[in-house]
């Protein structure tokens, strides 16, 4: 990609910040969790569906660092995108840069607790 060596570190940076941030995700899932737990049982199915959100926004931060990382390491953008597992992020990152997926999963491919 031919960048500044301070650009690729600067990106690798804000890659290692995500995945910092997607940790603390992981904590506020534990106790989110723990107070569906304790909701009242025909209340379960609706708080279970909206703190699933939190995962997914996990997901797509764990997939955003992958992609800043595979850019400070060199990486073409579409090689970059092409890791991303979760595809409606995916067409949606790829589309900024003019990168097609003729195959894209479907979008229900996030992994959900």
């Amino acid at each position: 990609m031919g960048q500044p060596a301070d650009h690729a570190a600067l990106l690798c940076a804000v890659a290692d910040a995500l995945l910092q941030a997607r940790r603390r995700i992981d904590g506020v899932e534990v106790m989110v969790s723990d107070l569906i737990r304790q909701t009242a049982p025909e209340d379960r199915s609706t708080a279970l569906t909206q703190a699933q959100a939190l995962d997914v926004l996990a997901q797509e931060i764990e997939a955003l660092s992958g992609v800043l990382r595979r850019l400070g390491q060199g990486d073409a953008p579409d090689q970059a995108l092409g890791a991303v597992t979760l595809a409606d992020l995916s067409v949606r990152l790829g589309a900024v840069v003019g990168v097609t997926h003729d195959n894209a999963a479907a979008s229900d491919d996030v992994e959900l607790f």
